[in-house]
């Protein structure tokens, strides 16, 4: 067995006139977008990378969220680092971005069988920590491509991040045991999240919104 274990640490949109079959009309909220820095400290081969995002991508937007991806030359101090402050400590992350983080070499003794954490309230360094290492041994053993592991791995802690929460759900892409039945399963695209998450989940995005500056308007 496998599973994702995690730390989470807790602490108006323009919308779009739909006609349903009844003749009223429905208030449809369109996409908002996430930005996310992607930190490779793994080295992991870019093009690999580059489909591992492109999974996660396609599994947030099926939750009606868009993402935009960043792969920074240079690292900003606020990006650096993890950041566990205790929730009742903690200020807002004015940062407008979400940064998702790939290292290697985990120690055994680091949550075993954990692909990674999120930290939902991190004001600085990143939200999710992914073990790359650990990615690449459990593709190898459910004999399921790396990208579908990673990007899978991906979106399910984002999904901690703006759910703010650690809790799992009983299935689905925020199940918290994974098994290769259902490794298979997220290879032929058959795990989302549930719209009740999705809903959640965009209402969490708005701590990843950049704001314009109020004395910059007219």
């Amino acid at each position: 067995m496998n599973s994702f274990s995690r730390v989470a640490l807790i602490p108006v949109t323009f919308v779009l006139l739909a006609g349903s079959a009844s003749g009223k009309t429905r208030l449809i909220a369109p996409p908002q977008t996430l930005s996310i820095r992607l930190y490779d400290d793994a080295q992991a081969p870019a093009q690999m990378l580059h489909a591992a995002s492109d999974q996660a991508s396609y599994l947030l937007r099926a939750a009606r969220i868009r993402t935009s991806w960043q792969r920074p030359l240079r690292e900003p101090p606020e990006d650096q680092g993890t950041d566990m402050t205790a929730a009742a400590f903690q200020q807002p992350d004015a940062r407008g971005y979400l940064v998702v983080r790939l290292m290697t070499r985990t120690p055994a003794t680091i949550l075993p069988g954990a692909l990674g954490y999120a930290l939902p309230l991190a004001r600085k360094g990143a939200h999710v920590l992914i073990f790359y290492d650990r990615v690449e041994t459990l593709a190898h053993n459910v004999n399921e491509s790396i990208y579908i592991v990673l990007g899978h791995a991906i979106a399910h802690e984002i999904g901690h991040v703006l759910l703010g929460s650690n809790e799992h759900a009983s299935g689905g892409l925020m199940q918290g045991r994974w098994t290769p039945a259902t490794w298979h399963l997220a290879s032929l695209g058959l795990l989302s999240f549930t719209p009740r998450e999705a809903e959640r989940m965009d209402a969490g995005l708005h701590r990843f919104q950049p704001y314009a500056n109020p004395a910059s308007e007219p």
